[in-house]
């Protein structure tokens, strides 16, 4: 029978996100070249800014709206069940919560003259010879795999205690561009003695800059949730009326077996993340063990969810023509964002320990 997912937290801003993401989704399905394809995010990425967006979590005495968790877990959420290729997560949940003390940078992020990119401290690199490091206020390394606004004009780097802004024009900077397999603008950097501002240093900066990584795997969470719920409604659709042999799909046994293993899943990662973000919101001392073990949960059932989309659709699951196998790839990627299994895993054996 036909499964309706229920968005963890609902109303108009989930159900923008999620029309705009549809209709971004459509329209890059319809684009084979790369550069129409950055193109039509580019001009969306200008669309969600000018509608407020990335002022949901921005202070009222910053010049933004003054929302809550809950706010962004609704626009984050119509996102990912949308499938909307853009850093709605860093843009409009990790970067204000950095930038807080900021408001300069902040005005400039929320109108849209500066497109941001955040470089964590645990960003990936190729050889451990190119970790970051700032050296009299010049900075050398690199960090690959970095998800991006369309044609960024900072990045925001986190290395060591410092918490630097630099210009993706700045002499010593190199950036290599491309779409990664999820289809989000991403870069690999290099700094060779780049010089940029540095905002702040000490172990506030650590802090800050831990907590930040934890309220986006928390919200990069949410936004898996609802793409997992939207790929599990169509995966259902497809097997009910997709007929071979006479018969649908849905009358195989092992196929219905497999859904109904994916629901499981799909319940049981949405119960984690819901109680992660009620947790936080509420201010819970020990929240972050709430988000790393839903973290930890994501790279597991939402592994097995998007490689059983792709087998219950066969054959079309190794085509472009589906947007669930584009929702399958986006929560594969999202494992990674924020800490992975690995990562989180290791902090939890930490605290026990």
């Amino acid at each position: 029978m036909p499964f309706t997912a229920k968005p963890i937290i609902g109303g108009d801003a989930f159900d923008q996100a999620c029309k705009i993401g549809l209709e971004v989704d459509g329209e890059l399905a319809q684009l084979a070249d790369a550069a129409d394809q950055a193109a039509c995010l580019r001009r969306h990425w200008d669309a969600i800014t000018a509608l407020g967006w990335i002022t949901t979590a921005i202070a009222e005495d910053s010049g933004g709206a003054g929302g809550d968790l809950s706010d962004l877990a609704a626009l984050v959420g119509g996102a990912g069940r949308g499938g909307l290729p853009l850093p709605v997560v860093a843009s409009c949940g990790v970067l204000p919560y950095l930038l807080a003390d900021q408001p300069p940078l902040l005005s400039a992020l929320a109108e849209g003259r500066f497109r941001i990119a955040l470089i964590p401290a645990e960003a990936a690199r190729d050889d451990e010879a190119d970790a970051l490091r700032l050296t009299d206020g010049r900075l050398t390394g690199a960090a690959v795999g970095i998800e991006t606004p369309p044609d960024p004009t900072h990045a925001l780097i986190v290395v060591g205690d410092a918490l630097m802004l630099i210009a993706t024009d700045a002499p010593g900077v190199a950036i290599t561009r491309y779409q990664r397999i999820d289809g989000r603008p991403s870069a690999d950097w290099r700094f060779t003695a780049g010089a940029g501002e540095t905002l702040a240093c000490g172990g506030e900066v650590t802090r800050r800059a831990a907590e930040a990584r934890d309220v986006g795997a928390l919200l990069t969470c949410i936004e898996s949730v609802s793409a997992a719920g939207a790929l599990l409604e169509q995966t259902i659709d497809y097997l009910l009326n997709r007929v071979q042999f006479g018969v649908p799909l849905a009358t195989h046994q092992a196929l219905r077996h497999r859904v109904a293993e994916m629901y499981v899943e799909y319940e049981n990662l949405r119960g984690l993340v819901t109680h992660a973000l009620r947790s936080t919101a509420a201010g819970a001392p020990d929240a972050w063990r709430d988000i790393a073990f839903a973290k930890l949960r994501l790279g597991e059932a939402g592994r097995f969810i998007a490689q059983s989309t792709i087998q219950c659709h066969g054959g079309m699951g190794m085509t472009e023509g589906l947007q669930a196998i584009r929702l399958a790839r986006r929560i594969m990627m999202a494992e990674f964002e924020y800490g992975d299994r690995s990562f989180h895993a290791q902090r939890l054996i930490a605290t026990a320990a």
